[in-house]
């Protein structure tokens, strides 16, 4: 089974059972003849390939309708597995498992209507949310911003069975979603950042504590952050040019999403750590390539953080020495006293301890990132490019729009300012004049020199 260029047209060869003979179907463009080839690759796999239909002239695809299921079996393995990276992989395909299947994926393709999806939203907005592998069921609901997942995924994958000949329509263009309030993130304000690294005084949490402050990292970053990619050489440190780079995170993978991705090579894997239970575990924990390029970077660190890093690093220095054979070595910033990766949710329930004890405004580990990013706005008196170097954006808008957030304190001040600055010039006469503490000094000084009088006069 191969596809092959025939003077202007591409052609798709390929065997049938009890058949002696190949067949061949023709093509105008080689992205056609590549679709039809994973089709029929993928229909033998999952043993649904029937044989089209033989006419004189040649051989035509049967005409039949598909259903949702084993279209986006079909969308997956065609379009996902080129597209998508470990983590959307895994994302999309919980989608199409928990939320589209179980509704929609008896349903032909054909059938469905703007109509039928928009009556898919609201019926959703009623079902129960899938409770994801080690998290307490807390009764909730299938939630807007979910829908809106579920929209862009059925959006792109409608598009492509329009481009297939699935349907002649894509439902989703004219559905209306759930409308979907964006809930305005709590954030710290200075103070409340540096009442919170006061109060913090034992690691990891400390040292997540001030790369995320300090670098603007997210905590998988931090996680995943190794001590090949710190830079800390005394004649750095000395010059103040100590730095680090970013160029993996730490997260749980799907152990199909990686399989898969490996299978066409498109993995972004870097390093698996071992399972500690083999045989019950669906996911692995891993180090991969960030999400965008724009995340590989590089990140100059204040004097701060360099003096918390090298503490960590003698501090590590002294588990191996206890430890000694049995220390698991990964290079690893962020580390267990046994040299194991921390995951996040073990980092997120030390900060929500941290919070609790001290009476601390809460909010989510992530918006220290937003603290860092607006306050080196601050600093840097809005450079937003050398803002946007450390947060590892790909547009300089995501800077402004999302991560500059304004603080009570910063607007009373701006006020005060404007009173001083503004309005207290209102109704004030334009001449210049000369307040009465000035022309007592005057006074004092020609009492001392009395020879200035000669020379104020001429």
């Amino acid at each position: 089974m191969a596809v092959r260029k025939r003077k202007n047209s591409y052609q798709v060869t390929y065997r049938c059972p009890g058949e002696s003979s190949p067949r061949t179907e023709t093509f105008k463009s080689q992205d056609e003849a590549m679709i039809r080839d994973m089709q029929i690759k993928l229909a033998k796999k999952n043993g649904t390939f029937k044989p089209p239909v033989k006419i004189k002239k040649g051989v035509v695809r049967q005409t039949k309708d598909i259903t949702v299921k084993d279209f986006l079996n079909e969308y997956v393995e065609i379009y996902g597995l080129k597209k998508w990276g470990n983590s959307f992989y895994s994302m999309n395909t919980g989608l199409i498992r928990n939320y589209i299947n179980p509704y929609i994926g008896d349903r032909y393709i054909r059938s469905l209507n703007v109509k039928d999806i928009d009556s898919y939203y609201t019926m959703l907005l009623d079902k129960p949310a899938v409770v994801v592998s080690g998290h307490m069921d807390t009764g909730e609901k299938i939630s807007a911003h979910t829908i809106k997942r579920i929209h862009k995924l059925l959006k792109s994958a409608f598009g492509k069975a329009l481009l297939w000949e699935y349907t002649s329509v894509n439902p989703t263009l004219g559905a209306t979603l759930p409308e979907a309030k964006p809930s305005k993130r709590a954030v710290w304000s200075d103070e409340e950042a540096i009442v919170a690294l006061s109060c913090c005084n034992t690691q990891p949490l400390r040292i997540c504590l001030y790369l995320a402050l300090g670098c603007s990292m997210r905590l998988g970053e931090i996680l995943g952050l190794q001590w090949s990619n710190v830079h800390l050489e005394e004649e750095l440190v000395q010059s103040g040019e100590a730095f680090l780079q970013i160029d993996r995170e730490l997260c749980r993978c799907n152990d199909k999403s990686i399989s898969e991705l490996e299978r066409v090579n498109r993995s972004t894997i870097l390093f698996k750590f071992p399972k500690i239970m083999p045989k019950k575990g669906t996911t692995t924990l891993v180090l991969k390539a960030p999400k965008t390029e724009s995340s590989n970077r590089t990140i100059y660190l204040p004097e701060a953080v360099t003096e918390e890093l090298r503490a960590v690093m003698e501090q590590q220095k002294e588990y191996k020495q206890a430890f000694g054979d049995e220390y698991k070595n990964y290079d690893l910033v962020v580390a267990q006293t046994d040299g194991r990766p921390y995951e996040q949710r073990v980092i997120d329930k030390k900060f929500y301890k941290l919070i609790e004890e001290n009476k601390l405004p809460p909010v989510v580990f992530h918006s220290l990132r937003h603290s860092s990013t607006s306050l080196k706005l601050k600093l840097s008196k809005g450079n937003i490019k050398a803002v946007q170097g450390d947060t590892g954006h790909a547009e300089a808008r995501m800077v402004t729009d999302t991560y500059a957030h304004g603080f009570d304190a910063d607007r009373k001040l701006i006020a005060h300012e404007m009173d001083k600055g503004f309005f207290s010039k209102v109704g004030s006469s334009t001449e210049d004049t000369v307040s009465e503490e000035t022309i007592m000094a005057m006074k004092e000084m020609l009492r001392a020199h009395p020879e200035l009088l000669t020379e104020l006069l001429k």
